[in-house]
């Protein structure tokens, strides 16, 4: 396995403009994952650029459904994961993660899940023009999101996955999920009941199960998720030492 290093979102900066969240970081690590969405949300590969950093991108989710059944908001969704490939092509960025969706009533779920695969379709012929690699995420215990089992993998059609063990603990499958090829790795931990993005070895995660799947992956650039700096920080250095 290639020499690891680990990045930091900056989803721990959420409240700051993002070039100072970057500013912040630039003392601090080498590899950054930008949390594309509020404060941080730009097309700007300027303000990237003007970094050194090695970049992935986490694509707006708090405002977008690829797996809406009406059609306007699905193609807008489409096109804002899109526009972070974009941004991803022109700074160089190793990948871009997004979320799956979700459907709003159950009676809808079929529907859902065609406008899902309509999505992931889309997306994926857009990645593979741009020459940029796309992950989907699993997700948090919320509502009818997709992706909350190890079950609803096969829905992606062979889509990136990027998995985010934080997620997969709250829902209780994190064993589950660790046997299923992932090719990029969201950490940071909890103790089940809510996701509180803690620093890794702060909740209940067996913390080696872990360190193992992303050894087997051969991932070289986790990214800690962590809510606040310090503990994206100390979970940077431990996987690092754990990781070799």
């Amino acid at each position: 396995m290639s020499a690891v290093t680990v990045s930091i979102s900056t989803h721990a900066l959420a409240q700051r403009p993002p070039e100072e969240a970057l500013e912040e970081l630039a003392s601090r690590t080498s590899a950054v994952e930008l949390m594309n969405d509020g404060l941080h949300y730009t097309t700007d590969a300027a303000l990237l650029s003007s970094f050194s950093f090695r970049y992935s991108i986490h694509a707006p989710a708090r405002s977008v459904n690829i797996s809406s059944v009406l059609e306007p908001i699905r193609r807008a969704s489409v096109e804002l994961v899109e526009e972070s490939l974009e941004l991803a092509a022109e700074c160089n960025a190793s990948h871009v993660v997004f979320h799956p969706g979700y459907y709003t009533f159950k009676e809808e779920y079929e529907k859902s899940v065609s406008a899902l695969k309509q999505s992931l379709k889309e997306i994926n012929r857009f990645a593979e023009e741009t020459g940029v690699i796309c992950c989907v995420e699993n997700m948090g215990n919320w509502g009818y999101f997709f992706l909350k089992s190890p079950d609803d993998l096969e829905l992606t059609d062979g889509t990136g996955f990027c998995l985010d063990i934080g997620h997969a603990n709250e829902c209780g499958n994190l064993y589950e999920f660790l046997k299923h090829p992932f090719s990029a790795v969201h950490v940071h931990d909890n103790d089940g009941t809510s996701d509180a993005h803690l620093g890794l070895g702060k909740g209940n995660i067996d913390v080696q199960a872990v360190v193992n799947a992303i050894k087997q992956n051969h991932i070289t650039s986790p990214v800690a998720e962590c809510a606040a700096l310090e503990a994206a920080v100390e979970t940077k250095v431990l996987l690092e030492k754990l990781l070799g």
